[in-house]
This record gives C-alpha cells, structure tokens and sequence, in this order.
C-alpha cells in the first residue's frame, strides 16, 4: 500500500514541474494559424526638428529617387480692428490678413508707392520700401461738424478696404480763422503729411492759396473750382455741380415756373443757379425756417399745371409734398435737386405724394464691398453727396491719380459728376433712362 502511495506522489510531481504549452484549437472548416511575432528595427539616423524643413525622398515610375525641400511651416497673420475714430485723434492702421485666394503679390498698393518684384533665379524678391500712406483730415467744427464725422469714417472704411498700412491724423480748426488753419498746415508740416481732405467752406480759400505748398495736395469736397475767382494748384476740388442738375431737370420744365427756397447758404446758391438757368420764372417763394403752415403756401401760388421746383430741405419738401395732394393743387412736376436725393422722403411722404417728383442725383455706383466697408466705419457713399465727394478725393490721393475703383474722375483739379434723374416709386428711387 506504501508502494502504491509513494509511486503516485513521484507521477503528479513528475507532470505539475512540466512547462505549459499553448495550443490553439482548429475550428471545423479552418485552418489553424500562429501569429507572427513582429520585429522593430531601431532607427539610429533620423532626428526630427520642430519648426524645420526636412527633405522629402520621391521617387518616380523609373525607380529613382530625388529630394525635394518641403516648404517651412509659417503662422496665418493676426487680424486686428481699427479703433472707432475720434476727433483730434491721430490713427495708425494696424495689419491685416489677406483675403481668401489673395497673394501678397496683388494687394494693391498707391501707384506712387507700389511695391516691385523683380525674379532672380527662379525666386521672386519683393522690395519692401513700401512708404506708409500718410493722410490728414482737417475741418471747422463750428461750421461742418454734421458732415465731419461720416466723411471720417469714409476715408476710414476706404484704406481699410485697400489694406493699406496708413496714417490717419484728424484736425478740428473749429472755424476758418487764418490763424487756425495756418496752425493747422504747420502741424501737417511737421508730421510730414502732403496729402489732406479738407472740408472748408469757399471762404477758407485765400488762406488756402497762402499756407498750402506745391509739394502738398488738398482735396476739397465742399467746394466747387466755379465759386472761387483763383486757387493754388495744390487744391483740388470736389463739390457736386448743383448748376448741372438743375440744367439736367429743366427739360422737363415748362413755362408756367415755380420755386421755392429756403434763407440759408444751400438755398440762396440754389436760388442763384435756378434763377441763372432758368429764364421764365413766373413765381419764386421763400420758405423760412419755422414755416409749418402750408395751406396759404400751396392754394395761393397758382401750383396747379405748373413746373414747380423745391430748392427745400428733405422736411419742407416732404410737407410741401403732402400739402399740395391735401388741397388738391396738382402741378404737372415737380422737381429737385439733390438735397432731396434721400430715403427719408419715402418714410416722410405717401407713394401719391411723389408721383410727379423727379430728383437728380450726381452719385455714382461703386463696388458693393467697398460700399459696405465704409458703412461699417459710419460713411454713406450711397445717399450722403458729401461722403461721396470725400470717396472721390481719398481714391485720388491714394493712386495719385483717378482709377477705376472709383468711377467720378478728377479733370483740372475739379471733381466732374454725372448727374442722373429718378423717379420716387413705393419701393425706393428708379432712375429713368
């Protein structure tokens, strides 16, 4: 019995010290498969640098290999905002990213300042002696504020649209004394600026003619070249021609004339220009600054069939409007200039109202994404003529002569426009053709 015990624990201790194996089963309808063991070869040569170009072996359908240098890695350019533009400020632009499918190649540079490549053994060189555009504003804020700080924005939106690297510098004369605008020309003296957007009004003139230098341009949206007796070549100006729309407007007129104005600067110039084109005037009425009682106004000045024009703010010439359908006075057109080129008058008058009006207007049409870009700085180049004016000055300056960015051109140191006339529907202003 001792024999058969011993001889027991001798076999389980016999096959407890055998080593284990692993045997995978064979399914029926498959093989039986051992996975290979996979070897890593030490790679002792290469040495990745962050940040620098490696050379990419190619190789073509013939078998040989060629080295091609990969190209660096570079960051995408930081955009910026250009700060909202404050008077006396002085701004500076800031960089900023290129559009989408743009090269630096193409961005578009002042044609005085623009930036050369020249190609040197298969690599392109760009010359970076590109000059800082340099502009001034300067303005009397007791006469021209309303019109100041959308034509800022204007000038503004405009080099922000090119992408210009630019210099903003804002001036306020507060009136046009000779001594401040003298002061004022000394600053941009000192600053180096040669190009200037003024708005003075044709009183500032001489002044002009004495302190402006050859070497500087100023360009003037207020003024037109025909309402000063002399000027400096230096000055450029850019007033639309209120005598060309009105020329535009009387072939519609007949001899049974109308006209009513207002006591103010614009009036008395309309007035004058009216009374210069235009032989047969039958009636002329002036419409004061309180007037709010048109009853007398409409009904007495025998309106019915006549050619009536209304040299008359966009709020007189809205009730004026208004009136003439209330009592039934009934003139065969009614005419204006571009003071009344303005969408307020739909909201101010009825679609009856306007019927027989005819408005001119010496805007013209630019680039939609320019246009929406100077919005966005707070200018209006669509209705505001002034902004407009501005718009033609600042696209002179920049290329140092016209271009097709902006269709009104600089002829003679004047800004010639194209005045066109338009219906007032419900939906807007349509022009007849």
């Amino acid at each position: 019995m001792k024999q058969i015990i011993a001889l027991t624990v001798l076999v389980f201790l016999f096959f407890g010290c055998t080593p284990k194996q692993k045997v995978q089963l064979k399914m029926p309808n498959q093989q039986s498969y051992v996975k290979p063991t996979k070897t890593i070869k030490e790679d002792k040569k290469t040495v990745v640098q962050e940040l620098e170009p490696m050379d990419i072996v190619e190789s073509d359908s013939k078998g040989k290999t060629t080295k091609k240098a990969a190209e660096p890695i570079t960051e995408e350019p930081e955009e910026y905002e250009v700060a909202p533009i404050m008077e006396g400020d002085k701004i500076e632009s800031q960089p900023q990213s290129k559009p989408k499918g743009s090269s630096e190649n193409q961005i578009e540079t002042p044609l005085e300042n623009k930036v050369e490549d020249k190609v040197v053994d298969n690599q392109i060189e760009i010359d970076t002696t590109k000059v800082k555009m340099k502009v001034a504003f300067v303005y009397p804020s007791n006469l021209v504020s309303k019109y100041a700080k959308s034509s800022i924005g204007t000038v503004s939106g405009y080099l922000s649209h090119q992408n210009s690297d630019y210099e903003l510098m804002v001036i306020d004369t507060e009136n046009e004394s000779a001594a401040n605008i003298s002061s004022a020309f000394q600053e941009l003296r000192n600053a180096n600026i040669k190009n200037v957007i003024a708005l003075f009004t044709p009183n500032a003139v001489n002044t002009l003619n004495n302190v402006v230098s050859n070497d500087v341009k100023v360009y003037l949206p207020l003024i037109e070249k025909r309402d000063v007796s002399s000027s400096n070549s230096s000055l450029i100006f850019g007033s639309i021609s209120y005598d060309d729309q009105i020329k535009k407007l009387t072939d519609y007129s007949s001899s049974n004339n109308v006209m009513f104005y207002q006591d103010s600067y614009l009036g008395s110039k309309l007035r004058k220009s009216y009374d210069s084109l235009v032989s047969d005037v039958r009636y002329r009425k002036e419409i004061s600054k309180n007037e709010n009682n048109f009853k007398g106004i409409v009904t007495g000045a025998g309106l019915s069939n006549s050619t009536l024009f209304l040299n008359t703010d966009i709020v007189k010439t809205s009730m004026i409007l208004s009136q003439l359908r209330s009592y039934d006075v009934y003139p065969k057109v009614v005419l204006s200039t571009q003071l009344n080129y303005d969408p307020l008058l739909m909201t101010l008058t009825q679609n009856q109202d306007r019927e027989k009006l005819i408005v001119a207007n010496s805007i013209d049409v630019v680039d939609k994404e320019l246009r929406d870009q100077i919005s966005t700085f707070g200018g209006n180049i669509q209705y505001e003529w002034v902004d407009y004016s501005t718009l033609v000055g600042i696209n002179y300056l920049y290329y140092g002569k016209n271009s097709s960015l902006v269709p009104t051109k600089i002829e003679n140191n004047q800004a010639i426009y194209n005045p066109r006339l338009f219906s007032c529907t419900e939906f807007g202003f349509l022009e007849i053709k």
